[in-house]
């Protein structure tokens, strides 16, 4: 589940402040559409911030994040809770695990089949409407939080990164 936020730069002094450099954590970025989004690996969990504005690769931030809906609120909690473990300890703990490879088995059944699209030579947007749904890309294909665009190019990427090699870390 990717933590959804708004960061605001603040000082370095600040209690609440967050500095994504001073993590120590492999990280990735993906920019597009006016947003950023940042995976950190910790271990066995990847934890994702998607910023609506502002970004973290600017020094610390303060973070304000954004929850709403009710569906999804225990999943968003979850990944809250990991975020947090991460900012604090640097991990996150076996307990805040729980769920993850029920998870890791639904995304990684999702990024075989766009790596199959891509095989194809489908462009994102085709390749959304075989994972999500022709209804659920037409309704929120041009959402503003611009979600469904950055979970298809987080899938794509992934595909890609298992084509390269990455297929040899599900080994170990």
């Amino acid at each position: 589940m990717t933590i959804r936020a708004v960061a605001y730069q603040c000082e370095r002094d600040d209690p609440d402040g967050f500095d994504l450099h001073k993590l120590g954590l492999p990280i990735q970025v993906l920019r597009g559409g006016g947003q950023e989004e940042i995976a950190i690996d910790a271990g066995r969990a990847t934890v994702r911030v998607s910023l609506a504005s502002g970004t973290l690769l600017d020094g610390p931030v303060r973070l304000v994040y954004r929850l709403e809906g009710r569906r999804l609120l225990s999943r968003r909690l979850l990944a809250l809770q990991q975020f947090e473990a991460v900012m604090r300890l640097g991990r996150v703990p076996c307990l805040l695990q729980q769920h993850l490879s029920e998870r890791s088995s639904e995304r990684m059944a999702l990024i075989l089949r766009t790596l199959d699209a891509l095989a194809r030579a489908k462009p994102a947007r085709a390749i959304a409407i075989e994972l999500f749904g022709a209804e659920q890309v037409e309704a929120d294909w041009a959402h503003e939080s611009d979600y469904l665009r950055m979970k298809t190019r987080r899938l794509i990427d992934a595909a890609k990164r298992l084509v390269r090699g990455g297929y040899l870390t599900l080994l170990r």
